[in-house]
């Protein structure tokens, strides 16, 4: 059993690597692989994959899932087309504003 949830941890830290790594079109990509029924993506929280987006804020991260009717404790594979919608594109938005600093 341990083997199986260091292997499910490892994965959905990759899923949450991608975002971090691509903003808010990997943040899209997840989320549509969540609704698609990636396990590993649709486990995840919505809060932790926005989280992940640089160079947001947990204030961002709050605002933008209020904005979207997103509850912190959502996971990815519960948003309903029109959440996933909304909040890609409020973090987009605000990410071309904000571009991240190296």
């Amino acid at each position: 059993m341990a083997l199986y949830d260091s292997e499910t941890t490892h994965r959905r830290a990759l899923v949450l690597s991608e975002v971090a790594a691509e903003g808010a079109t990997g943040l899209s990509r997840v989320l549509r692989r969540a609704s698609a029924g990636d396990e590993d993506a649709a486990a995840i929280t919505v809060s932790a994959l926005v989280r992940s987006v640089r160079p947001l804020t947990a204030l961002d991260t709050h605002q933008f899932l209020r904005r979207a009717h997103i509850a912190e404790g959502d996971l990815a594979g519960d948003l309903t087309p029109g959440q996933r919608v909304a909040l890609v594109s409020l973090v987009d938005r605000f990410s071309h504003l904000h571009p991240p600093t190296l």
